[in-house]
């Protein structure tokens, strides 16, 4: 047990870090590990894939709160449309639930999850070279009716993969919206708390058999949760911190390779 609690405490100072960083909650490592954990444990593959999502979402909603706050205080996050992304993400993140919880199975459920993180990494690294956001400066005009459709698709795969949905916001925010990639950080920080919160209350909602040693509530983890989440909001810090020296290249780099590397593994 010792073993496994110290593993958790440096699960979340790594996750806590890239999620600072990058602006997204961790989740796209987390679930990969927590479904091997839970499996490890004896859980059948129906039943853990649904714990490490409901579990990463309530990490995810934890750190969240300190990456929105820290970005809000260096001035990068658009509070407006951080709301209206948050909003939109609820609607998307009800769902989403009734998706995952009703029609995927164990298996399904994984292996659309490799293939999100691929396609993701992949059109971003295809926008890039193509570079087709050269702007630095917040678009003068924002179409609302792009922010809604983002909000609801973001809610639906936050929901139903246990993401906060930073993986997805991010690039579509920087290559549709036209925002710097900072600013794209920031807003997208602070709409995670809502949609990661929404997701959160859904799968505790969940009926689900009780283990002692996951003190579970519905789908959610809070021992596992717990020791993640809290060390996570404490390294975080750290990773928003690196992002204000590092080039706006470099962090999308940075994300789109993460995203191909753990999506591969799944596979």
């Amino acid at each position: 047990m010792t073993v496994l609690i110290m593993f958790l405490i440096i699960l979340g100072v790594f996750v806590g870090f890239i999620g600072g960083l990058l602006g997204v909650g961790g989740g796209f490592i987390l679930v990969p590990v927590f479904n091997s954990l839970f499996s490890i444990l004896g859980l059948p593959l129906d039943l853990s894939i649904k714990i490490s999502v409901g579990t990463s979402l309530f990490t995810v909603f934890l750190t969240s709160l300190v990456s929105a706050y820290k970005h809000y205080l260096r001035g990068n996050t658009l509070w407006r449309y951080s709301l209206v992304l948050g909003i939109f993400g609820v609607i998307g993140s009800l769902l989403g639930l009734k998706i995952s919880t009703e029609y995927l199975s164990g298996e399904l459920h994984k292996r659309l999850f490799a293939i999100l993180l691929i396609l993701i990494s992949l059109y971003g690294i295809y926008l890039e070279e193509r570079k087709l956001n050269r702007r630095d400066d917040i678009p003068s005009t924002v179409d609302y009716r792009k922010l809604s459709i983002i909000g609801i698709s973001v809610g639906v795969i936050s929901s139903i993969f246990g993401i906060g949905g930073g993986i997805v916001t991010v690039p579509l925010l920087v290559h549709l919206v036209k925002f710097p990639i900072r600013m794209a950080i920031g807003t997208s920080s602070a709409m995670m708390v809502l949609t990661s919160l929404v997701g959160v209350l859904g799968y505790i909602s969940q009926p689900c058999p009780t283990y002692s040693y996951l003190f579970n509530i519905g789908y959610v983890s809070l021992l596992f949760g717990s020791i993640v989440g809290l060390t996570a909001m404490i390294s975080s810090k750290y990773g928003v911190l690196l992002t204000y020296k590092l080039r706006s290249k470099t962090l999308k780099y940075i994300l789109y390779i993460l995203l191909m590397l753990v999506g591969i593994k799944l596979l």
